[in-house]
């Protein structure tokens, strides 16, 4: 499965490559470390600008894991061209990995192309011994960045789960919350 997840990330940030510009593009302050950080996950750095986490509390579910990448924003992706991206990721994933089957659970997102704007994957992808992995995938936009965000785990509950405690801080984090 850890093949079948970093070909899901690869997939996913090919739809941008990060951008570093001024310092009000969180996509800069995101390059040296994690702009992002939760209690109770242990950090490790990925390949480029990735950022991975890794559970070490029972209650984020049987082998979680939550990565990230922060890019510049202005990504005008739509939700329609999310939602094909996302049928030919299933298809290259099951194409890579023999006897993998990926049911894609839903596609979410906002019409339009303001910010913010959020766009959410869920799947199921059972490996050819029977052993699942439940993923959910999003990207987000915002003023100041935009982000794609991963979580995996073998219990669905808990792959949404750690994929909404991270989404939160994303968003604050590329969108800053309006004024009142």
């Amino acid at each position: 499965m850890k093949s079948a997840i970093r070909v899901a990330v690869g997939w996913s940030l090919l739809l941008g490559s990060p951008v570093f510009v001024g310092a009000s593009d969180v996509s800069a302050q995101a390059a040296a470390g994690p702009a992002v950080a939760i209690s109770g996950w242990r950090y490790e750095k990925g390949q480029s600008d990735l950022h991975v986490f890794h559970c070490e509390q029972p209650k984020c579910g049987t082998k979680s894991k939550v990565s990230y990448r922060i890019y510049a924003p202005g990504n005008v992706m739509t939700l329609e061209q999310y939602r094909e991206s996302q049928q030919q990721l299933a298809t290259a994933l099951e194409r890579r990995k023999p006897g993998l089957k990926v049911t894609i659970l839903g596609i979410d997102g906002d019409k339009g192309a303001g910010v913010p704007r959020l766009y959410k994957a869920r799947r199921q992808m059972t490996a050819a011994n029977g052993e699942s992995e439940f993923v959910v995938s999003g990207l987000m936009f915002g003023s100041r960045g935009s982000a794609s965000l991963i979580s995996s785990s073998q219990e669905e509950k808990a792959s949404n789960a750690n994929y909404a405690l991270f989404q939160l801080s994303m968003m604050n984090l590329i969108e800053p919350p309006a004024k009142r």
